[in-house]
């Protein structure tokens, strides 16, 4: 069991705990809640009838039994698999640069 816990810790460190993963984390974020962001904006500019579209949906996500957080954190992590896996694409063609 000790050992497991040591090998959770040390995978959170090399693949969660670190600075590029803050940038996929803001990205996940910005994705998650990109529905409450856009009905603040259409309530300012609209109808103030989206504030309610807005406030459904963080009310619905802050409820305690949501899975909001591991949601986020797996969105962050997909997303960072998938840019890994476009650029390994990319190099394993040719690596091409536009040098003119």
């Amino acid at each position: 069991m000790k050992e497991r816990l040591k090998r959770l810790w040390r995978w959170l460190r090399r693949e969660v705990l670190n600075r590029q993963m803050l940038l996929w984390f803001t990205i996940a974020e910005l994705i998650f809640w990109a529905p409450c962001i856009a009905g603040i904006i259409l309530a300012a500019l609209i109808d103030p009838w989206f504030w309610a579209v807005c406030t459904a949906y963080v009310a619905f996500w802050a409820l305690p039994l949501t899975p909001a957080i591991p949601l986020q954190i797996g969105l962050a992590i997909g997303l960072k698999k998938a840019a890994e896996a476009i650029r390994k694409r990319r190099n394993k063609k040719g690596g091409k640069t536009d040098d003119k």
